[in-house]
Order: structure tokens, then C-alpha cells, then sequence
């Protein structure tokens, strides 16, 4: 019985030194996950920053080229005389706050009426298996009495 506690003891005191060895390792690998995971968490955040950023700058420049050719082919329709009142009161409009009159406004669109559902066909009426079943039996019944 001597020789098996000596035995014990040391797969004992080797089951503890593997755990605290895998503890270790585990945390030290815990704390570098998590490290990689902030790190890509910043780059992630950093490239959706600048993506966001360029997709109004171009929103931004397509809009003005479009206020610029309709600005230009207003001008060329109306004559000088309504390019200056234009002018003015586009410059009014901007100290003034956005038109809110009813010529400013688009109308709204009219909203399509759904379409009828269509009726259901009734279906028609089938025997389960079960019912057959039943029925079967009652006939049988009525014939055995």
C-alpha cells in the first residue's frame, strides 16, 4: 500500500500543475483574442467612417452638378430676366429658410388600390382513412346484429 500513495500523490500534483499550465495558456490566448478582436473591431470601424464619407462626398457633388444643369437649363428657358429674379430669390430662400409654399411642393402621387383577392373554391369533400375506416366498421356492426 506504500508504493500506490507515493503514486497518487504524484498524479495528483501532475493533474494540478496541467491545469494551472492550460490556465495559463488559456488566459494569455483569451487576452490575445481579445486584443485582435478590438484592434479588427477598430479597423472595421474606421473603414465604414471613411466609406460613409465618401458616399456623401458623392452624393454631394452629384447633387450640386444636377442643381447646376437644372439651374442652367432654367436659365436658357426662361430668359435673363428670370435668371435674376431666380437669383434673388434663391438668395432670399437661403436667409429666409427652405419654400414651404404650395408651388415649392410636389404633388404626391396617387396610391394604387390593391387588387381583389380572388374568391376560393370551395374543396370538395373527401373521406379520410379514418372515416372509412369507421364507416366500414359501423356496417359491419349493423350486419353482425
Amino acid at each position: 500500500m506504500y508504493p500506490l500513495l507515493p503514486f497518487a500523490a504524484g498524479l495528483l500534483a501532475g493533474a494540478v500543475v496541467t491545469r494551472l499550465v492550460k490556465a495559463d495558456r488559456a488566459r494569455a490566448s483569451l487576452d490575445r483574442a481579445q486584443d485582435r478582436a478590438w484592434t479588427s473591431l477598430g479597423k472595421a470601424q474606421d473603414r465604414l467612417r471613411e466609406a460613409t464619407v465618401s458616399s456623401l462626398a458623392a452624393i454631394e457633388h452629384t447633387s450640386a452638378g444636377l442643381r447646376a444643369k437644372l439651374t442652367h437649363e432654367g436659365e436658357e428657358a426662361s430668359g435673363a430676366e428670370a435668371a435674376g429674379t431666380r437669383a434673388e430669390a434663391r438668395a432670399s430662400a437661403t436667409t429666409a429658410g427652405p419654400d414651404t409654399s404650395d408651388d415649392a411642393m410636389p404633388t404626391p402621387r396617387a396610391r394604387r388600390r390593391a387588387a381583389p383577392k380572388a374568391p376560393t373554391a370551395a374543396k370538395p369533400a373527401t373521406r379520410t382513412r379514418r372515416a372509412a375506416k369507421t364507416e366500414k366498421a359501423e356496417k359491419s356492426d349493423k350486419e353482425s346484429l
